[in-house]
């Protein structure tokens, strides 16, 4: 189970907005803490929460920290004194008939709820305040952003990368590839060094963006997440899936002999076009490399979210 919960905790990091996401957490749980709304701060934390577009878990985590026996000993008296000095004399806004179990906590309730609210505004924004801070969020310039192009050999990753870059100000284009590599090398060594290229580049990287291409399986996709949150780059994985057909045939001034098509083969039994670690999957085999770089943007809608100032285009 905390193998589980490492996992979501990594994937919430390297995910769009995620440090932002787990602010916006913190202070919606840090307001719900400070109502008097016994029994309801977790629904409420829920609520605001969704409403933020922050962390539930965090949320629901942060409520209980801040909202226990312990801090309302010290909340409520602070609350009703706030909402006595803010509240005019004979002010009334709560219902006047009702049960007497109610009724006799009315005038009391008046005040707390006021003075409830206000420090829910305050507690909430500084919360986030410190939260950003804490995260390293506040004033800093948008994290890199990494997309990386998967798919089996011929697939147009190349081409898709290259006009997927042009469209990204200030974006870095890495071609995963064996090419350049020793020919004496085997070609499982030649493969791990084009990875590890990619993922000295990802660590090392001052542009805005890189667009990288690679055939990734599992263990290629953990090595280049983890690199990406070490570094607290946000990454998202595109694979380009044209049908096998069109995979073998020429495409552009690629060529594929014998040798590549056997490997195309054997690269879609293993599902490189299908990885269940894809945030889109595209079907690029009627579409230009201009068209698909355009589709895949589209899709990434987080991309103009989280990082829109480097990939405003």
């Amino acid at each position: 189970m905390l193998t589980r919960l490492r996992e979501r905790w990594t994937a919430l990091w390297a995910s769009p907005e995620g440090p932002d996401r787990v602010a916006r957490g913190i202070a919606a749980g840090a307001a719900a803490a400070m109502l008097p709304a016994f029994g309801l701060h977790l629904l409420i934390a829920a609520g605001l929460a969704l409403t933020l577009r922050g962390t539930l878990a965090v949320a629901l985590a942060a409520c209980l920290l801040f909202g226990n026996p312990l801090t309302h000993a010290v909340l409520l008296p602070l609350e009703f004194a706030l909402g006595r000095l803010l509240l005019p004399a004979g002010a009334e806004f709560l219902p006047a008939q009702g049960p007497r179990w109610l009724l006799a906590m009315l005038p009391a309730a008046e005040e707390t709820l006021l003075g409830g609210l206000l420090l829910a505004v305050l507690v909430g924004g500084l919360a986030f305040w410190a939260a950003r801070r804490g995260l390293g969020l506040a004033g800093q310039a948008p994290p890199l952003r990494v997309i990386h192009l998967n798919g089996a050999i011929n697939s147009g990753k190349s081409s898709v990368g290259q006009a997927l870059a042009a469209r990204i100000p200030g974006a870095g284009f890495v071609e995963g590839d064996e090419h350049g590599l020793p020919d004496e090398l085997p070609p499982e060594q030649r493969w791990a060094a084009a990875l590890t290229r990619i993922l000295r580049l990802v660590a090392s990287s001052r542009a805005p963006c890189l667009v990288t291409t690679y055939p990734l399986d599992d263990t290629g996709y953990r090595r280049l997440r983890a690199v990406c949150v070490a570094r607290g780059a946000l990454l998202s994985v595109v694979t380009l899936a044209p049908p096998l057909d069109v995979a073998l045939a020429p495409r552009g001034a690629r060529r594929p002999g014998a040798a590549e098509q056997a490997r195309i083969r054997a690269m879609y039994a293993e599902g490189y076009h299908r990885r269940g670690f894809s945030d889109v999957t595209l079907d690029n085999a009627e579409l230009t490399a201009e068209e698909a770089a355009a589709r895949i943007l589209a899709a990434l809608d987080h991309a103009r979210g989280a990082v829109h100032a480097p990939l405003d285009y």
